[in-house]
């Protein structure tokens, strides 16, 4: 079974099945719902020539070909009519696995739509997830904890000398195995077990982790793949309380989720609480609030394709547990942990969609975190600059007061723009035209701190 894998995997890349052929389908139906650009694709896709549009058609789209054109495009079908991918009816060659593509990645999971315990081969956050967690630089062991069908400890394999991905769902562990023949990974270790418990006493320099987060309402029928808990953080949390306990020095531990946004219980807070007082710096990185009603029924919508009565009824559910909760909103939130010396920040950052969150921005955020909760000496001695491509925009205030500036980040920075009042702006503008903050002048130290927090210094490398 490895072997036909590992062929299968050189089949597709030798056919061209990749990214750039995936973007031709993608960029199909964009502004659809899924129910509604499927067929739109598999239109366009049996217009297209070639192995690649064949195999995409069987595995992407879900739509029978003939016998001879799948054994064109993809060879002898008897290996995988044994693993049970295809099968073959009176429509055609048919898939029973949905293949996923992350880059250059291939990822098999089980059909759309199956619900229960079923693999997705991704999910909508896997590729935020691995721009966050993706080291610039080699790292000796990293973690996936609830894998999946491993899209992510796929994607790390490339950055770290070993990968463990554990998940307790023992079809996910099957399909993480397989996914790793299928690219013909071989430092990647797949076990089975509840979060932590598989590698305890094990400590790696990176944790991936994207728990379940959808909160369960009374009598919804459970999935371990989509329930965090009543509330839904309930799992994510757990998954930070462990993250010390297992992250060696240097490490760094990346949970990304839909937290729920409660009224005298902040984020950051509830972060903290979780890590505990110790030694481990927390970095909350949150998305603005997503709109409860789309939320619900867009969920309900997953679970319930034709969007019919069982629809309506799980989405009203939803709707009315997150009321009887008391959320006032759930917000996608990156919460970076590691040890450190027990600070805790949060940062409000833009859609994900508008500034995809990347392990540079996580790097440059830390860093500049580093030095403003450090020892005043080492911030005096720091040499700080404002962002590069930045624009400082003068806006007027009322009653003739001194005007305010706004720090207009470069587009690509998840932060928001940063507006400072004017002798902050002033004291800053020293600060940039000195070797060293201290030379800036009475009450540059803590300018410089308040500035590196709010993002309109950065800490020149």
């Amino acid at each position: 079974m490895p072997a036909a894998l590992r062929a299968l995997g050189v089949r597709l890349h030798g056919i061209g099945l990749g990214p750039a052929f995936a973007s031709k389908l993608v960029r199909v139906g964009e502004r659809l719902d899924d129910a509604l650009r499927a067929p739109m694709r598999t239109w366009h896709a049996r217009r297209m020539s070639g192995a690649a549009a064949v195999a995409a058609r069987v595995f992407l789209l879900h739509d029978p070909v003939e016998p001879a054109e799948a054994r064109d495009a993809l060879g002898d079908l008897t290996p995988l009519r044994e693993a049970g991918f295809v099968d073959e009816d009176d429509r055609g060659i048919v898939s029973s696995v949905h293949l996923a593509l992350v880059g250059d990645v291939f990822c098999f999971g089980d059909l759309p739509g199956l619900g229960g315990e079923a693999v997705m081969p991704v999910c909508g956050g896997t590729a935020e997830l691995i721009r966050a967690v993706l080291p610039g630089s080699p790292v000796d062991r990293a973690l996936d904890l609830g894998c999946g069908a491993a899209p992510v400890g796929l994607v790390l394999a490339r950055a770290a000398r070993h990968v463990v991905a554990t998940d307790i769902n023992p079809r996910a562990v099957l399909f993480a195995r397989l996914n790793a023949a299928l690219n013909a990974v071989e430092n990647l270790e797949v076990r089975v077990g509840d979060l932590y418990e598989p590698v305890r006493g094990e400590r790696f320099d990176r944790v991936a982790a994207h728990p379940p987060f959808v909160a369960r309402p009374a009598g919804a029928r459970a999935s371990t793949f989509v329930h965090g808990g009543t509330r839904g953080d309930e799992l994510p949390l757990r998954v930070l309380a462990g993250a010390s306990e297992h992250l060696a020095a240097g490490g760094r531990a990346v949970v990304l989720g839909d937290w729920p946004l409660v009224d005298g219980d902040a984020l950051d807070a509830r972060v903290r609480a979780a890590v505990g007082p110790g030694a481990i710096d927390a970095l909350v990185l949150q998305s603005p609030a997503k709109n409860l009603d789309e939320y619900c029924a867009l969920h309900a919508a997953v679970e319930h394709r034709d969007l019919g009565d069982a629809f309506a009824r799980a989405a009203i559910a939803h709707r009315d547990h997150l009321e009887q909760l008391g959320l006032r909103g759930l917000a996608l939130a990156c919460v970076v942990v590691a040890p450190g010396t027990g600070w805790t920040s949060l940062v409000p950052i833009r859609h994900v969609h508008d500034a995809p969150l990347t392990a540079e921005a996580i790097e440059r955020l830390w860093v500049s975190r580093v030095l403003a909760f450090g020892p005043g000496e080492a911030l005096a001695e720091a040499r700080l600059r404002v962002p590069a491509g930045a624009r400082l925009v003068e806006q007027a205030m009322p009653d003739g007061a001194a005007p305010s500036v706004v720090v207009q980040l470069p587009a690509g920075r998840p932060e928001w723009p940063v507006v400072l009042e004017a002798t902050l702006a002033g004291r800053i503008a020293r600060i940039t035209q000195a070797a060293r903050v201290e030379q800036a002048g009475e009450g540059a130290v803590e300018a410089a701190r308040e500035a590196l927090l709010r993002g309109a210094l950065d800490v020149e490398s």
